[in-house]
Order: structure tokens, then C-alpha cells, then sequence
């Protein structure tokens, strides 16, 4: 054997020698029996090959344990030094150099970016935990398999830290994140709860996008669940098409299937076999006519759902480039088949999945796309109703009353005017204007333009002009409607309004400099004023049931709703508490609380009670009512 005194062939043959040991190490993790049949002289010779090519102690004490069939230590991924330090939870209104430490983990992708300009944008993230930080840690906890509420809590700290690669990626017994083996938790399983979604569906896809058109739901039970194989049929609507194409790939390019935002798998549509329709394969359309099925097998899957976690499935499909205007608005029948799901269990047992009584079929067409094409929307989570407490004696300025989003999807667009409408929603002759002093637009935290408040009762507005607000194509910008309230309280106190953005009233120009128009409102949740009083937020809800000893005994359960509850104003505010609160009798199964027997076959309602308490219990300031009840004292502007 020539000796090695180049240092590229050294490196060269010490990557196979390592190549050649990484090979058997990732046999032994798959198989770790059959390493056990190495004996300890060729354990050793292995050994002595690594060291003879250079190789480090680490690598040695992981081939070593791997070969004598022991577990490995990871080696990471990704780089930990773009970790942010998280040290508590953040959520909306957060402040802190942790905060800008996220935007810039955020920041590192491109399907999780804060801001594509301005503030939060990558080089100019901030300390301020708003809307539009909110928005990037939604889109990431969706494709990391966390609950999607946009609050940075420890399970979404924990998948920060697994793709920073902080964690290590691995354990060297095949549970890797890697592509190898899939290891499944449990033992005998199934998929339960197997039902149609309408979450994040679009029934129009405009030319060149790519959208979910049809979602199927389930949970894992008993154990964890691998979804290996999908198929999916798609045909025409109607069974005389005229002058309008039946073949699936005048409308699509490529089907593709997600698992809670994750792609598992695409086809070109191509690849689809050709059938004709026959009965019973649609739900809701003829079974007559020249129209074909065009059948999609997705196989080789390894789409894990946890034990208990709900999933989504969806099924997306990228409209062709240019759509034949014959063709345009034409519908398409989509769904997955009787038995069109299979899943194998923790046991490795393999089965199939879906009725007609579980999946239905849904439906859409390709658009053509406008030369300019803005997206209005309005996330419900940034918008629900809720009370803003105001000061009776001060202004109260920088309260959010809105939140919505605009998407260029086929061009560059300038919005150069943004209108919003204001309406009461109470009995009242009230003007708006009385007790708004002004509101203010923020494109992500960053102010951009302020507006008084216009028009005559029912056709209250604030018109935010003289913007130059560029979003780039298949970009999209979140803004954020705030207001100031003056210091009258007889026309604020209960007050309540809705903001909303009228697509009409939005001025924009595409990269022709062409009219964009934009055909439907988003509306804000509505907003109630309060001066005095007290404000409920709810926390927490718990349940213990206790089963009747013998047949014919009552079942018992004991019901914990924790809420917290803040004095609004400058006086103090009494809770009646340590007395029974609403005792009921009911008389029928819908006037009290419901519940099934233990056998499933009947159920049955009950009279129940409550009483109030506090997580502190009584404290000094807690006083007595004038029956000699205990009252707990809620001090102005506290919270317990």
C-alpha cells in the first residue's frame, strides 16, 4: 500500500473510511441485532481503520457504541448561534432584547420573515412583540407541527431550540429527523375523528398560484399514526362542457399533498391516470357525459401524526400560467375515495381509511389573474371583540382597533390611500367623532400616517392619504388601525363600534401604473368603551367526575372555571363570594347540564351550584355584604 502524503488524498480517504463506518453504524441503528453479531476483533479492525485515517475521539466513541449495538449521541444541525435566548413566553405587546433576538431567528427564512421592509425587517428588527411578529411565529409554529396561536410558550421554545439544532438531531437508534426510518410511538392504533375541514381552503386559484382546495381532518388514537398512501380524484362538473376543455391539465400543473403545512409529496398531473367516470364516484355530480376522473396515487409517504394530536391533510394545486378564458371559472370536483387514506399504527399494522359518510367531495375553478391583484384579509385572531377601558378624567391614546393584511399575489402594487369605515353598534346618537380624537395607521409597529375622523352619522371615516406603500409580488404587508379616545366620559361609557376596510376604499396602482381593484370588505371585531365597571378574561377550565358507586347512583362532577376579572374606573368594585351562585333546577335535557351514561344508551340533566372564590382568599380589604356574606374587593384598575 503506497503511503498517503497528499493532504487532499488523506482527506479524500479518511471521508470514505468514515463513509464506510457511518454505513454500518446507520445498519447497527436500524438493526441493532445484527450488530450484535460482530465479534470484537472486527469491531476492533473498524476501529483501528477510523484511527488510522486521523479520525477524532467523537467519532470513534460513536462508531464504537453503535457497533456494539449501544446508543450514539447526536451531532446537531443547523447553526445554534442563530438561537435566540428565550427565558420566558412572548406574546403581543412584548418588549425586550429577546424579542428582537426572535425577529432575527425569524428573520432567517424566507416563510417566516417579520417584515419584507421597514422596521422588523431583516437588519431592522426591534424589541416590540406587534401584529406582524405575531403573524412570522404563526407561520412557524404551523410548520413545526405547534399549536398556531402566535404566543412563543415552551412548546414553541423547544422546536426553536430543534431547529437551531441545539438539541442534537438524533440518538443514533433510528428516531432521527433525518429521512431514514420512521420509529412510531405506541402500539395497535388507528386514525379516528376522520372528517372533511374547511380551514385555509381557497375554492378559487388564480393563474400560477398554489392553493389547498380540498382538507381532510383526523386524530391518532391509541398510538402514533404514519399516513403512507393518499389518493385523490378530480373531474369535471358538469357533463357538457361546450367550448370549455375536460382535461384536468388545461386548469393544473401539479397536485401536491401538505401535512399541516408540510408537503409530503406532488405529481405532475401528467402522471395521472385517465378513468372514465364511473357510479358512485362523486358525491354530488352526474354520473353521465364524457367528463373523466383523473386519479392521483400518493405513496411512499411518512406523514406522522402524534397519539391524540389533530391533523390536517390537505390536497393543493397549481393553476396553470394562462388559463383560456373558455376555461376560466369552470368548476372542478376534488376528493379523496372510500379507502383512500392509508396509515400504518405504532404495532406496524396497516390499514385504510374514509367513507363516503366521512369525506365529501369539494369544489374549484382557476381565475384568470388581473394584471395588478391585491389580497384584503383579516385575521379573526387579531380582531375579536373586547373591551378597551378608557380614563374618564385623561385622554387614552394608541388602542388597537383593527388589524388586517394586504398580499400583492400577481405584480408590484403601490397603495397610495387606505379608507376605514366607522360604525356604532349600540342604540345610540352618539357621533364617533365625540370620543375619537384621531386614529393612526402602522405598517408592522412603524407609524405611517394619522387621520380625524370624517362624515356624518352612519357614514362616520378616517382616510389615510398620501401613502406610498410599495408590496412586492407574492409578498404581502400586515397593518394595524390605532385610536386616541378624548376624555369624555358621558359620550364614551359604553360605547361601542366596529372598524372595517371597504376594498373600494382602498387606492392602488400595479407596476403599469393600471388601477388595482379590490371587490370585498374586512371587518374589525367590535370594540366597547367602558369607563367603569369590570372586565372578565376567561383563564383556565377544569373537570372531575366521580362515577356512582352502584347501578342507579348519580355521577358527580365538579367544574373549575378560572377567570380573571379587572376594575375598570376610579371606583373600587365588590364580588359577592362564599354564597351559592345561581342554583338551577332544570326540567328538561336543555336546561341544565347534559351527559351520557356510562353504556352510551340514554342521557340524563341535573341541578348544579357554584361558588365563587379566590386564587389569594380573603384578604384585608374583602369586606361583608349586608346579609354578612363574604365580598371580594377588587381595587380600581387592579386585576385579581
Amino acid at each position: 500500500m503506497s503511503t498517503l502524503t497528499n493532504s487532499s488524498t488523506r482527506l479524500a480517504a479518511l471521508v470514505a473510511g468514515v463513509a464506510v463506518a457511518l454505513a454500518l453504524m446507520s445498519a447497527v441503528a436500524v438493526a441493532p441485532a445484527q450488530a450484535a453479531g460482530l465479534s470484537s476483533t472486527q469491531v476492533q479492525a473498524i476501529v483501528t481503520l477510523l484511527a488510522s485515517f486521523g479520525a477524532d475521539s467523537a467519532t470513534i466513541a460513536n462508531v464504537t457504541a453503535a457497533l456494539n449495538g449501544q446508543a450514539t449521541t447526536g451531532t446537531g444541525s443547523g447553526s445554534a448561534g442563530a438561537c435566540p435566548v428565550l427565558s420566558r413566553s412572548l406574546s403581543l405587546g412584548a418588549t425586550g432584547a429577546d424579542v428582537k433576538s426572535l425577529q432575527m431567528f425569524l428573520n432567517a427564512s424566507a416563510n417566516t420573515r417579520v417584515a419584507v421592509s421597514g422596521a422588523g425587517s431583516p437588519g431592522l428588527e426591534t424589541t416590540y412583540f406587534g401584529p406582524a411578529t405575531q403573524s412570522a411565529v404563526v407561520k412557524f409554529q404551523a410548520a413545526n407541527n405547534v399549536s398556531a396561536i402566535g404566543v412563543v410558550g415552551p412548546a414553541t421554545r423547544a422546536a426553536i431550540a430543534a431547529v437551531c439544532g441545539t438539541t442534537g438531531t438524533g440518538t443514533g437508534t433510528g428516531t432521527g429527523t433525518g429521512t431514514g426510518t420512521v420509529v412510531l410511538q405506541g402500539g395497535e392504533g388507528s386514525l379516528d375523528e376522520i372528517d372533511n375541514t374547511s380551514s385555509n381552503l381557497e375554492s378559487t386559484v388564480r393563474e400560477g398560484e398554489t392553493q389547498n382546495v380540498y382538507g381532510v381532518q383526523a386524530k391518532a388514537k391509541d398510538s402514533d399514526v404514519m399516513i403512507e398512501r393518499v389518493d385523490v380524484d378530480f373531474t369535471r362538473s358538469d357533463t357538457t362542457p361546450g367550448a370549455s376543455s375536460s382535461h384536468l391539465d388545461d386548469y393544473v400543473s401539479k397536485v401536491s399533498l401538505n401535512l399541516d403545512g408540510k408537503e409530503l409529496a406532488s405529481m405532475d398531473v401528467d402522471s395521472a391516470d385517465e378513468n372514465d367516470k364511473a357510479t358512485g364516484d362523486f358525491d354530488n355530480t352526474a354520473d353521465t357525459g364524457d367528463s373523466k376522473v383523473y386519479s392521483f396515487r400518493f405513496s411512499g409517504l411518512k406523514g406522522v401524526i402524534k397519539e391524540d394530536d389533530l391533523a390536517r391533510l390537505y390536497v393543493s394545486v397549481k393553476a396553470v400560467s394562462n388559463v383560456d378564458s373558455d376555461d376560466a371559472g369552470k368548476t372542478w370536483y376534488v376528493h379523496i375515495p372510500v379507502d383512500g387514506i392509508r396509515a400504518v399504527d405504532g404495532a406496524g399494522i396497516s390499514d385504510t381509511y374514509g367513507t363516503d359518510s366521512e369525506l365529501d367531495d369539494d369544489t374549484f375553478s382557476v381565475e384568470k389573474a388581473e394584471s395588478g391583484d391585491l389580497n384584503l384579509t383579516a385575521n379573526g385572531s387579531d380582531n375579536e371583540d373586547r373591551v378597551i377601558t378608557v380614563s374618564a378624567d385623561n385622554d387614552t391614546n394608541g388602542e388597537e382597533v383593527m388589524a388586517f393584511n394586504l398580499k400583492s399575489q400577481t405584480s408590484d402594487n403601490n397603495i397610495s390611500e387606505i379608507r376605514v369605515n366607522l360604525a356604532t353598534t349600540t342604540s345610540t346618537s352618539t357621533m364617533l367623532s365625540s370620543a375619537i380624537n384621531q386614529l393612526h395607521l402602522f405598517q408592522g409597529s412603524k407609524e405611517i400616517a394619522s387621520a380625524d375622523i370624517e362624515g356624518s352619522m352612519g357614514d362616520e371615516h378616517a382616510i389615510f392619504d398620501n401613502l406610498d406603500v410599495d408590496i412586492n409580488e407574492d409578498s404581502d404587508v400586515d397593518f394595524t388601525v390605532k385610536a386616541d379616545f378624548n376624555d369624555n366620559a358621558d359620550e364614551r361609557n359604553g360605547l361601542a363600534f366596529q372598524a372595517s376596510i371597504p376594498g373600494s376604499g382602498i387606492e392602488a396602482e400595479d407596476g403599469e401604473q393600471d388601477d388595482v381593484t379590490i371587490g370585498n370588505t374586512v371587518t374589525g371585531g367590535e370594540i366597547e368603551l367602558r369607563t367603569t365597571g369590570i372586565t372578565a378574561v376567561f383563564k383556565s377550565a377544569d373537570e372531575v367526575r366521580s362515577n356512582g358507586s352502584l347501578a342507579g347512583d348519580a355521577d358527580a362532577v365538579d367544574f373549575t372555571i378560572k377567570f380573571s376579572v379587572t376594575a375598570v374606573g376610579d371606583d373600587d368594585v365588590f364580588l359577592d363570594g362564599d354564597v351559592l351562585q345561581g342554583v338551577v333546577a332544570p326540567t328538561t335535557a336543555t336546561d341544565g347540564l347534559t351527559w351520557a351514561t356510562t353504556t352510551d344508551s340514554s342521557t340524563g340533566t341535573s341541578s348544579y351550584t357554584g361558588i365563587l372564590t379566590a386564587d389569594d382568599g380573603y384578604q384585608s380589604g374583602d369586606d361583608t355584604n349586608n346579609a354578612g356574606d363574604k365580598r371580594f374587593k377588587i381595587e380600581s384598575g387592579a386585576t385579581r
